[in-house]
């Protein structure tokens, strides 16, 4: 290893930490800038945000849809239109709800019927039913907030993660110039290499949690109250924490197959080390992800495990694939 001591290693990670702090700053006031849209001007954290809520409000939707349906296949089978029913009133409330109705009928003299009743035949049509039925499935927004500065802490965590998504090239090039300070000039050329790989890994996990996984996992999850006949609330802070962390948490754990790379070309793993621990490798990303999941439920424990292993064997194919590469070299 190169010679530096303790006290280089702690000036070279504070002045990474000072350059990729400026950059997440930067990032993060670019989230805060409006931009023309067709349906009005929005900045980057709305927009965000907005796409955040989509998930929980498809699966809510679908969730009220749901009721509706099992509603409306109720009234069928009660077959409520073929039962006729009939309402007794008095005759005086008759006479004056009449006289509402039909102001040039002239003076009634209600005193004169005193407690007489008349049976009014009724009947109530199915559709009309139906469609009364339908009032009670009407879309609700998703989320709701229960404290006054709820919604503005969520917008700025948002924005913060928005922004680190946004200036994720120059911290991920801080964080290999930090781990290249400590390395050979030969093992320098693998972490150059490496950075563009690192960071399309990090952006692929990124955006498969939030356009897959944040949707199937919701609608799993609220199957449960369609099944149960429970109407769900989603608190804001608590699915817009959920819909931020997991994302990050997904794009840091793409980077198996390169760190695996890594190790390798540094001489501290070969691949016959990776292929005889795939068993303890599967246990502890199996462990990691459930408790790195913010939920805890074993579905998306399992959405992150299994592609965590997917990329460790796809590590171990790369290993050999690129013994003759441009890397070695």
């Amino acid at each position: 290893m190169p010679a530096m001591s303790f006290g280089d290693h702690i000036e070279e990670l504070r002045t990474r930490l000072i350059l990729a702090l400026a950059g997440l700053m930067v990032g993060v006031l670019i989230t805060f800038i409006p931009f023309p849209t067709p349906w009005g001007t929005y900045t980057i954290g709305q927009w965000v945000f907005d796409r955040m809520q989509a998930p929980a409000q498809a699966a809510l939707d679908e969730f009220y849809e749901a009721q509706t349906a099992r509603r409306e296949e109720a009234a069928r089978e009660a077959k409520l239109k073929t039962e006729p029913f009939e309402v007794e009133i008095k005759l005086s409330d008759f006479a004056q709800a009449l006289k509402q109705v039909m102001p040039q009928a002239g003076p009634i003299a209600t005193d004169e019927l005193g407690d007489k009743t008349v049976v009014i035949p009724m009947a109530y049509k199915q559709a009309d039913w139906i469609e009364g039925v339908g009032k009670f499935g009407e879309k609700k927004k998703a989320l709701i907030s229960l404290a006054p500065l709820e919604t503005f802490m969520i917008y700025f965590m948002v924005c913060l993660i928005s922004g680190l998504v946004i200036a994720s090239p120059w911290v991920f090039y801080q964080i290999w110039l930090f781990i290249g300070a400590g390395l050979y000039k030969h093992e320098r050329y693998y972490v150059m290499k490496f950075l563009p790989f690192s960071l399309g890994l990090f952006l692929s996990g990124v955006f498969l949690c939030f356009l897959l996984v944040l949707p199937f996992t919701l609608k799993f999850l609220l199957d449960f109250n369609v099944w149960l006949n429970i109407e769900p609330s989603l608190r804001i802070n608590e699915w817009m924490s959920f819909a931020t962390i997991l994302p990050l948490i997904f794009g840091v754990c793409f980077q198996t197959p390169l760190v695996m790379l890594l190790l390798e070309r540094l001489g501290i793993f070969t691949v016959q080390d990776f292929r005889s621990k795939r068993r303890m490798a599967a246990f502890v990303m199996v462990l990691g992800a459930a408790a790195i999941t913010p939920t805890g439920d074993p579905f998306t424990m399992l959405l992150l495990a299994v592609p965590m292993y997917a990329l460790y064997e796809i590590g171990i194919r790369m290993i050999p694939a690129s013994t003759s590469s441009a890397l070695s070299d």
